[in-house]
C-alpha cells in the first residue's frame, strides 16, 4: 500500500551555542500533485524523517510523530490534528525510529493492523544505541499511546537503516502474535557472557 503523506524538512538555526531545530512541512498526495495539509515545530533537528510515521486503523489515518524530541504523540491525517500521545520528560525516552506493521498481510489478517507499533530511541544519557520497544496503539484514536519495555534491554544493530528491517512478522496470527526481532547482542568473548551496556 502506497503512504499517501510525506513530508520535507526545513533545519532552523537558533544561533550558536543553541540546538538546531526542524520544522516539519506535511503534504498529501504523491510528489507529483503533493499538496501542504499541516506543519509542526520539532525542538530536535535530528531524525525527522524517521519520526514521523503515517499508519492505517480501522480504514483512518492517523500518523506517529515526535514534536518534541523525548515524547511520542498522535496526530490524525489528513486534518493533521494533535489527538494526544505522551509528555515531554527531560530523562525520557528520545525517539528516533517508529515501524507500525499496519499494512502487513499477516498482522492484517489477524484483525491487528495499525493496532500496534515498534519504537527506536534511547534514554536521554544512557549508552545512546537505539533501543527497541513495543507500541501498543489499540487507542490511537483517542490519542493514547502505551509504550512498554516488553522485550528487556535489547538494541537494533549499529547497522541497521531502519526499524522495520529489525522485525519480521509472518506467520504472525491471533493466536500466535509472534516476531521476531533482530538485535545487537555484545558478548565478552575471553568471558563468553553478555556485557553489560552499564557495568
Amino acid at each position: 500500500m502506497t503512504i499517501p503523506f510525506s513530508v520535507k524538512i526545513e533545519l532552523l538555526d537558533n544561533g550558536p551555542g543553541v540546538w538546531k531545530t526542524a520544522r516539519v512541512d506535511i503534504f498529501e498526495g504523491d510528489n507529483g500533485a503533493a499538496r501542504k495539509i499541516g506543519s509542526y515545530e520539532r525542538n530536535h533537528s535530528g531524525w525527522c524523517n524517521d519520526t514521523f510515521c503515517p499508519f492505517m486503523q480501522d480504514g483512518r489515518w492517523y500518523a506517529l510523530y515526535a514534536p518534541d524530541y523525548t515524547a511520542t504523540r498522535v496526530m490524525e491525517l489528513p486534518s493533521c490534528k494533535d489527538l494526544g500521545g505522551e509528555e515531554p520528560l527531560s530523562h525520557g525516552f528520545c525517539p528516533i525510529d517508529y515501524y507500525v506493521p499496519y499494512d502487513h498481510p499477516d498482522v492484517e489478517a489477524a484483525d491487528h493492523a495499525g493496532r500496534f507499533g515498534f519504537i527506536a530511541g534511547c534514554i536521554w544519557g544512557d549508552d545512546s544505541s537505539w533501543k527497541i520497544q513495543y507500541l501498543d496503539l489499540s487507542d490511537a484514536s483517542g490519542g493514547i499511546v502505551v509504550r512498554k519495555e516488553m522485550f528487556g534491554y535489547v538494541a537494533m544493530p549499529s547497522k541497521a537503516l531502519r526499524l522495520r528491517d529489525c522485525v519480521l512478522l509472518d506467520g504472525y496470527s491471533q493466536e500466535y502474535p509472534h516476531a521476531s526481532i533482530t538485535v545487537s547482542l555484545p558478548y565478552d568473548l575471553s568471558k563468553g557472557i553478555l556485557v553489560d551496556p552499564f557495568g
